[in-house]
């Protein structure tokens, strides 16, 4: 089955300045992202997220995404790190 089609999972959340519902936009744009790079070779990829389509309506302008592909033993994990003056959302997820 093709990671577009696979079920993201959220391992872990580390939020700094987030409040709760911008942490959950946060989110569902890095299993985007996340979804979108596992389709190519990409290893590591930034985001000006003012770039989605949905930033705004999220309230997400500013925010840049840093997203990287790492293998822990046999499965892969993704690392995104959100960064928005101090303001600051890293996370940890992988593929079902």
């Amino acid at each position: 089955m093709r990671n577009r089609h696979k079920k993201a999972i959220i391992e872990d959340v580390t939020p700094v300045n987030i409040a709760p519902n911008l942490q959950n936009n946060l989110l569902d744009l890095f299993e985007y992202a996340m979804k979108s790079v596992a389709q190519t070779l990409v290893t590591e990829a930034k985001f000006d997220i003012n770039n989605f389509a949905s930033a705004h309506e999220k309230g997400c302008v500013g925010f840049s995404l840093a997203l990287r592909r790492v293998q822990v033993s046999s499965s892969t994990q993704w690392l995104g790190s959100f960064q928005r003056g101090d303001q600051r959302l890293d996370v940890i997820g992988h593929f079902e």
